[in-house]
């Protein structure tokens, strides 16, 4: 379980601390935040459960022999996103401005819009919405139990502790906002990236038949992929590879979807639920 407290952050550089043991948490404390002008600004992970009344706080979580990241705040470590992007779309890191939580009526919010202006002055020249998807968990009691537990002094290093990953219910939720974002910035010919680490990336591509992928600079929907690894006691964030589509490819994968539940299946289950209320009726006739 990884969990971590950030301090200030601003376009040329963000401080970021990551809590790996017991020991590191009681000795890195959290400051408040400071933000530059038309910059977000980054606090501790917000990742909440109903479970408890603060937040978690844990960004990211071993899962058999990955490491998935929880919360989206977790793409956040040395503004390494906001960078790549930078230099992938605008060839440049100049005159460029980060704001976060846009809205859009009938649309939504976007995560974060990275905009390029005129050299002093407000006048925009183009701009790139930038969305995060991060995993999420089944059983999450078991998560909070291991936050207390190490909250509490006990030493978890090499302790287990059971959860799953809700793959499907994030992809079910996700797609739909690809395709309604990315319909509305193919028709105002800009870019929009998703930002999602290799392990729930793949699981999108299989579970829509999509490994086909591959990257084209005249696509609108662009998806940056990122992982997690090792480097001493820690994990750092880099980025694997670009890909992208078109909404029209996207939505055949969708309306295609090889994982269509069996009608049969289906019928067989409201059998079983008639037979089982014919039974019950007859008992009580």
């Amino acid at each position: 379980m990884e969990t971590f407290a950030r301090r200030k952050w601003q376009w040329q550089s963000i401080q970021l601390k990551y809590l790996v043991t017991p020991s590191e948490r009681r000795r890195i404390k959290p400051r408040q935040p400071v933000a530059a002008t038309g910059v977000p600004s980054l606090t501790r992970s917000n990742k909440q459960s109903r479970l408890i009344t603060y937040p978690m706080g844990v960004c990211s979580v071993q899962y058999g022999d990955q490491v998935i990241a929880l919360s989206p705040r977790r793409f956040l470590q040395n503004n390494i996103v906001f960078k790549n992007i930078a230099d992938h779309h605008f060839k440049t890191r100049d005159n460029l401005l980060v704001f976060s939580e846009i809205g859009l009526s009938n649309i939504g919010t976007f995560d974060y819009v990275m905009v390029k202006h005129k050299p002093l002055s407000s006048d925009i020249e183009d701009f790139v919405i930038i969305e995060f998807q991060t995993g999420q968990t089944t059983g999450t009691g078991q998560l909070v139990q291991a936050l207390k537990d190490s909250l509490g002094g006990e030493d978890i290093e090499g302790k287990s502790y059971g959860f799953g990953l809700n793959l499907a219910d994030i992809w079910k939720r996700s797609f739909t906002q690809i395709l309604n974002k990315g319909i509305v910035l193919e028709k105002w010919g800009h870019k929009i990236y998703w930002v999602v680490q290799e392990p729930v990336y793949q699981n999108f591509l299989d579970r829509y038949n999509l490994n086909g992928m591959s990257y084209n600079k005249k696509h609108s929907t662009m998806f940056a992929i990122y992982d997690l690894r090792q480097a001493g006691d820690r994990y750092e964030l880099f980025q694997t590879r670009i890909e992208s589509s078109t909404i029209d490819d996207l939505f055949k994968a969708f309306r295609n979807n090889p994982n269509i539940p069996s009608k049969d299946n289906f019928v067989d289950k409201l059998k079983a639920k008639m037979k089982a209320k014919m039974q019950v009726k007859l008992k009580f006739e």
